[in-house]
């Protein structure tokens, strides 16, 4: 089952409409997908159910969080074929105060998922619009997180916020969910537009999908109507991007395992990653982007294995400072290790 986060810290970049549709568009491509709405607000179950849930999130989360069964019956609610909703309820937010004082406070949605028995291909998580504890859980639970964007560079100057989160959890955990960028409300008319997505690109390399979200009112309308873009207009400009959005979260999502790196230090010009995995070169393709003023990062693509790396930078060899684990070399330094499995 893979695990991917719906996350950004602003509102208003079209997170939930982007967990909705391509929670749908997995599951018309023949996916078996869950969507976990982790956000107290509720938005993601308002748009696409109109009952009342007979369980929540909230329910399962604190019957995880007690060691106590879960409810009889099925937890989730199908919306379509191959599309569940575990909806949310503004118990959430009592929740999250609750879980404080926990020492296990960022691991309660992964135990849940562990004890829970879900059947799954895909699981999105719709987290909160902001970087509590909630979206934190949901963040050490998953491999992947999806950062929804507005083409403008307010979005560009959030993103060294969230970074360092990611980096936080690599520390705290030994791994990180792999961060790509999805560009949200494209207006490809706009001279400004064109030049922010060029701009981006420059700057965030692999890290952004190459798929977009053009502007399209159809996706709102959806929304107000109670269902995704595909029950509501399915030959939608929405619709179409939501399908081609599936498919490349689908190849990023295959056998291939995605590691992030990150390198959190001053007054460099330039990082590159090397290692077993490529032969030690200094390569253009393994240069890490800076994505704030110290910090730095890359998600790499390996297959199953163990791996031995360092970062090159101003011509110094530098073991990778947020990874424990490591061995020695011949040359009396440090190599860090990469174990996918």
């Amino acid at each position: 089952m893979k695990i991917i986060s719906v996350v950004n810290q602003k509102g208003g970049c079209g997170k939930t409409i982007t967990a909705v549709n391509l929670a749908a568009a997995l599951g018309q491509g023949g996916k078996r997908v869950l969507l976990i709405d982790l956000d107290p607000q509720s938005h993601a179950t308002f748009s696409v159910l109109r009952e009342t849930p007979r369980v929540t999130i909230t329910d399962l989360l604190e019957a995880a969080s007690t060691n106590r069964s879960f409810p009889e019956g099925n937890l989730t609610v199908e919306l379509a074929p191959n599309f569940h909703l575990l909806p949310a309820s503004l118990g959430l937010a009592s929740l999250e105060h609750t879980l404080t004082s926990r020492d296990d406070k960022l691991k309660i949605v992964e135990k849940f998922l562990l004890s829970a028995g879900l059947d799954f291909d895909y699981l999105l998580i719709d987290c909160p619009p902001n970087l509590g504890l909630l979206t934190l859980n949901a963040l050490v639970a998953s491999e992947y997180a999806l950062i929804p964007l507005m083409t403008c560079d307010f979005s560009l100057q959030g993103t060294q916020i969230l970074k360092n989160i990611l980096l936080m959890i690599k520390e705290f955990k030994g791994s990180a969910p792999a961060p790509f960028y999805l560009l949200n409300q494209v207006d490809q008319r706009s001279r400004y537009v064109k030049q922010f997505l060029q701009k981006t690109r420059q700057q965030m390399g692999n890290l952004l999908l190459s798929s977009r979200i053009r502007t399209n009112v159809h996706l709102k309308e959806a929304s107000a109507n109670g269902c995704d873009v595909f029950r509501f207009k399915p030959d939608s400009r929405g619709a179409e991007d939501f399908r081609s959005l599936a498919k490349e979260m689908q190849r990023i999502t295959g056998e291939v395992s995605w590691t992030p790196l990150f390198l959190k230090k001053q007054n460099l010009e330039e990082v590159y990653v090397v290692g077993d995995f490529n032969d030690w070169q200094k390569e253009d393709s393994y240069k890490l982007k800076k994505i704030g003023p110290d910090l730095w990062s890359i998600n790499l693509s390996l297959e199953k294995g163990t791996y031995r790396y360092k970062f090159l930078a101003e011509n110094k060899w530098i073991p990778d400072p947020h990874n424990a684990l490591s061995e020695n070399d011949s040359f009396g330094g440090r190599n860090s290790l990469l174990q996918i499995h």
